[in-house]
């Protein structure tokens, strides 16, 4: 039964009282899923002062604290749902977590994860997360399904499990397709994913966890909580752990992709035939996509697995790729103006989403980096630079902290601003060249996220 009806159903003690930490779209998810659940003592708390949606919070919540951690709420809470933007090692809420019951402590997706118990995809990853979930969207919208795309992009999941219930016409089977990130999945234990994908593994939010260790860690939660996984071919820390920590699981629940075909690979691209081909033998193909660059064949060809997997046909997948359009703020192209062509790739708030961007235009390349580093290792970026970019401009709070690592021989800017940069990046850059915007940092010194980054990125060339 995929549509369960809350008449008369309980999944708490009546007079259990549930605290919500973070106001934000997924703490207000929260709030809502809790309340339609019949539960009635609900409490939120925010550090902000003025935290967003305050007041659509007071409809659902018993009490409101914000400006900190409100101990006396925390002290009293039988329950914690804690928002993936606030870390579980604040101390206010470890001390909170080491007093209650391990399954008293979640985020949205575990309470998602109570509610709904089959047909579910979750893809997670350092990079390429939101292009694979919306393409295997676009492929899953060919089929009768009844279809949610969400998580932690777009609608949160308890608004999409909300918006089920609240469909008038059930008569399609809900099919929901989650991106996950690890903050979401460090506070999830009991998700029952039909598939889990895996996507890539790199350095990543270390301003957060205590080394990256416990950030590999958090992403290959989601291993564990699926029935069958696609994974890369070639990353030797998930095979480690899967070599230690899941000895039961056949090897037919495991899909391996790659770009290229090799003794373990079960789906990798033909770049001669531009197909994508499966170690059944069977044949996608991808020429009429309209994403862009290696990085992005790898997307594609996750994408494939996980739909293949799920039984979908070669028919309705090629449909999907034909038919998706890409993601904005990723290796986007704005215009061409004087032979150089600029790209917004704004969305690339790591160094290995930079490195794939790059690596993914064959172009002679110009490269406007920068924001807040993350405490994020850029000693690999010399190398990067000397063999494949033409010059840089440094921009963002953080940009004296990268400067040591860009080569001597190359140009270097230091423009501090995204419009200096565009200005001294325009005046060196040659017909046939390209100005790319991939920062590989985030963007919090200088703008609300990466969306309002590239935003002013493609207003500034635009203006040109």
């Amino acid at each position: 039964m995929f549509f369960r009806s809350l008449e008369g159903f309980s999944m708490f003690a009546a007079d259990a009282r549930h605290l919500i930490v973070g106001f934000g779209i997924t703490g207000l998810s929260i709030a809502k899923a809790l309340n339609r659940l019949g539960v009635e003592k609900i409490d939120a708390i925010d550090s902000r002062e003025k935290p967003p949606h305050e007041e659509e919070m007071r409809r659902y919540c018993q009490k409101i604290a914000t400006g900190g951690f409100s101990s006396a709420l925390l002290q009293q809470c039988d329950y914690l749902w804690v928002s993936p933007g606030v870390s579980i090692a604040t101390p206010e809420l470890a001390a909170t977590i080491a007093r209650l019951p391990a399954e008293n402590v979640g985020g949205d997706i575990e309470l998602f994860a109570r509610l709904v118990k089959e047909n579910i995809i979750a893809i997670t990853g350092t990079n390429g997360k939101s292009t694979v979930t919306t393409l295997v969207g676009a492929i899953f919208a060919q089929l009768p399904y009844d279809l949610y795309v969400g998580g932690n992009l777009g609608q949160p999941a308890l608004e999409l499990w909300l918006a089920s219930l609240d469909r008038k016409e059930k008569v399609r089977e809900p099919l929901f397709i989650l991106e996950l990130s690890s903050f979401q999945l460090e506070t999830t234990y009991s998700l029952q994913a039909d598939i889990g994908a895996l996507l890539n593994l790199s350095r990543d939010h270390l301003d957060r966890y205590r080394d990256y260790e416990h950030y590999v860690s958090a992403k290959l939660a989601l291993i564990k909580q699926s029935s069958e996984i696609v994974i890369p071919a070639d990353e030797p820390l998930i095979e480690r752990f899967l070599a230690a920590e899941l000895p039961l699981r056949g090897e037919e629940e495991i899909a391996r992709f790659s770009l290229l075909d090799n003794a373990k690979t079960d789906y990798y691209a033909s770049l001669e035939k531009q197909e994508i081909v499966s170690r059944t033998g069977e044949q996608v193909s991808y020429a009429t996509t309209k994403l862009r660059g290696a990085h992005n064949l790898l997307n594609i060809i996750a994408a494939v697995a996980i739909a293949e997997r799920f039984g979908v046909s070669l028919k309705a997948i090629e449909a999907g790729i034909s038919s998706y359009q890409p993601l904005a703020h990723r290796s986007v192209k704005v215009r061409e103006l004087d032979g150089v062509t600029y790209y917004n790739d704004s969305k690339a708030t790591n160094l290995s989403s930079t490195e794939a961007a790059i690596l993914g235009f064959p172009e002679r390349k110009w490269l406007i980096l920068g924001g807040v580093t993350k405490e994020q290792d850029f000693s690999p970026l010399r190398e990067l630079l000397q063999k494949n970019v033409a010059g840089v401009a440094l921009i963002g709070n953080d940009y004296s902290a990268i400067l040591p690592h860009i080569p001597e021989n190359i140009p270097c800017f230091e423009s501090k601003t995204v419009d200096v940069a565009i200005e001294q990046l325009k005046k060196v850059a040659a017909p046939g060249e390209i100005i790319l915007f991939s920062p590989a940092c985030s963007s919090f010194d200088q703008f609300k996220g990466f969306e309002a980054r590239g935003h002013y990125f493609e207003d500034l060339v635009r203006a040109l």
